[in-house]
């Protein structure tokens, strides 16, 4: 058993037997609250991730001054204490695999920061089941509105938010610093 990042139990998924009748698991994945001990993995899982995807959409220098600046202990554990942002591991069993960070923008709209997901983890249904997951955390705490900043390149990425019923609401260019912006579309998706 495991917890969600509502501390609620969630079993895993028992959906057939083997030929003596005992369950198959076959969904280790979850979704839990980042521990403290895990934020290392956790930057060491992003910097994996990023040199994976990025190449190609922005600069390897760009990859590395955005990371920098992006996770760090420190970072990470100032938006948990408080910028109450939400940090969500996911995990096969129990290593982890992706994460989310979640937080309020207030006026009933929550910003999905960060949804990253190991690349021999893709095309699996588990990008799905992780926005499913950031709606379901939404909306428990009374947000009807989800949006997110997602680069105009990463065509990848805004077709999965667009299977996932998010809509392009405008275009942004950030200077991030250092002679680096960050060109993004802003999407956005009305919850139920």
């Amino acid at each position: 058993m495991t917890t969600n990042v509502t501390g609620d139990i969630v079993p895993p998924l028992a959906v057939e037997s083997n030929s003596l009748g005992a369950p198959l698991i076959m969904d280790p994945i979850t979704f839990t609250a980042l521990l403290y001990e895990e934020v290392d993995t956790l930057i060491s899982l992003a910097y994996r991730i990023w040199h994976a995807h990025y190449p190609g959409i922005i600069t390897i220098e760009q990859i590395d001054y955005m990371l920098a600046h992006s996770y760090t202990r420190e970072i990470i554990l100032n938006e948990i204490e408080h910028q109450d942002i939400s940090w969500i591991v996911i995990k096969d069993d129990t290593a982890i695999i992706g994460f989310i960070s979640v937080g309020p923008l207030g006026d009933g709209t929550m910003k999905l920061h960060k949804l990253y997901l190991l690349p021999e983890y893709h095309s699996r249904g588990i990008g799905s089941r992780a926005l499913a997951e950031v709606e379901q955390f939404a909306k428990r705490h009374n947000a009807a509105t989800l949006v997110l900043n997602v680069n105009r390149h990463n065509q990848k990425a805004i077709s999965a938010y667009q299977r996932a019923g998010w809509r392009v609401t405008d275009e942004v260019v950030l200077d991030i610093g250092s002679g680096y912006a960050m060109d993004d579309y802003i999407m956005a998706k009305q919850l139920a």
